[in-house]
């Protein structure tokens, strides 16, 4: 489980939220390279009353992890719908920082050659 520090601007977080918080973006390590050690994440929820009536609230978060961190952002009309939509950005990323940072995995021509070189 991702420790996960929330924090509300203009909107207090209720304990509903929070529990759908940690339930989505908690299980996000399963998806983190065997080894690698996040630091936690911390997500942002702000109320924007100037905005557009569709983009109510703003949700930002940050994944902390070894190199770059992995940041996702959104704007909706519902705080529960951002939350997914972040949930899906931030496995998109987590899935292109997995192909960076986890070692290739041997080819089958790979091995075969290493064995005729001997």
């Amino acid at each position: 489980m991702i420790r996960i520090q929330l924090t509300g601007r203009q909107f207090e977080i209720d304990s509903e939220l929070e529990k759908y918080i940690n339930r989505k973006l908690g299980r996000l390590d399963k998806y983190l390279p065997k080894g690698s050690q996040n630091q936690g994440m911390s997500v942002e929820i702000l109320r924007d009353p100037s905005g557009k009536e569709d983009n109510r609230y703003k949700i930002v978060s940050v994944l902390r992890v070894q190199g770059p961190d992995i940041v996702a952002e959104t704007a909706t009309i519902n705080p529960h719908s951002a939350v997914d939509i972040i949930e899906q950005k931030l496995r998109i990323q987590i899935r292109k920082y997995k192909e960076k940072h986890q070692p290739q995995k041997l080819r089958l021509k790979d091995m075969f050659d290493k064995f005729k070189s001997r």
